[in-house]
């Protein structure tokens, strides 16, 4: 496998709500409707040292070790 497919997989499968973005549509009286789940696309930097994923560009990173890849 490749091996952002290998980060990607391991991120959705451990960091699953960071991965979601929750839609919440309200009413006239500010009364919730109906909520939608948007799955957003990890972005994946392999470092030197490590291997940082984020959700949008200017998200805070999660920071993983190589291990993973192996």
């Amino acid at each position: 496998m490749d091996k952002e497919k290998i980060i990607k997989e391991y991120v959705l499968n451990n960091y699953k709500r960071t991965f979601v973005k929750k839609i919440v549509i309200r009413d006239a009286k500010g009364q919730i409707v109906k909520r939608t789940y948007l799955d957003l696309e990890p972005i994946i930097t392999i470092k030197e040292n490590h291997i940082e994923v984020k959700n949008h560009k200017d998200g805070s990173p999660i920071i993983l070790g190589k291990n993973i890849i192996k």
